[in-house]
């Protein structure tokens, strides 16, 4: 019989805690696309929240286990563009956004290309010349893409917990929006 080094399989753990964070933001995004009353949206945002949780998980455990990878680095920026990107910009235009047509198609899909712009600027700094992780700076450049999510679930879950009473103007969600979306790229 043959023995199994778990040492070489400990890389799958942080894996598994990305791919929960990818599935999180993919239903969120699948109940939006239906949602149709304040009750779908919560939902919606607290799957967002449980992806922020799986993925602040996922670096802590690759750490932990001394299984950081270079595959590692780019899954999770795939997972943040998926789960803090496309799902929160669908999220806000199916809540708000969508009554004021294009213009809030097009402030969606901002935020989502800041999103990406800045994740494709942490990978680049993240990462030596080999494409092997090295050390973080010091410093955060620009608004990560959790951070900017967070805002956004936050003005729909406050939404919901005064009972759909907020009544926050689309003209308003567009500047917290296009605000985010400015914050994570400078």
């Amino acid at each position: 019989m043959k023995k199994v080094n778990l040492r070489k399989t400990l890389f799958i753990l942080p894996s598994l805690f990305t791919l929960s964070s990818i599935f999180c933001g993919f239903y969120a995004t699948l109940l939006c696309l239906d949602a149709a009353d304040g009750e779908t949206f919560y939902r919606a945002s607290l799957l967002i929240v449980f992806a922020m949780f799986f993925d602040l998980i996922d670096g802590r455990v690759a750490r932990l286990t001394k299984t950081q990878s270079a595959f590692g680095v780019q899954i999770d920026s795939l997972a943040d563009a998926i789960s803090f990107g496309v799902a929160p910009a669908v999220l806000v235009f199916q809540w708000s956004l969508h009554s004021i047509g294009t213009t809030g198609m097009v402030v969606a899909f901002v935020y989502v290309a800041c999103g990406a712009i800045r994740l494709a600027r942490f990978n680049v700094l993240a990462t030596n010349e080999s494409g092997a992780p090295k050390k973080p700076g010091k410093y955060i450049v620009g608004l990560p893409i959790p951070g900017a999510a967070g805002g956004i679930v936050s003005v729909v879950v406050a939404n919901y917990a005064v009972g759909g009473q907020l009544n926050a103007s689309p003209l308003v969600v567009l500047g917290i929006v296009l605000t985010l979306a400015f914050f994570m790229v400078t």
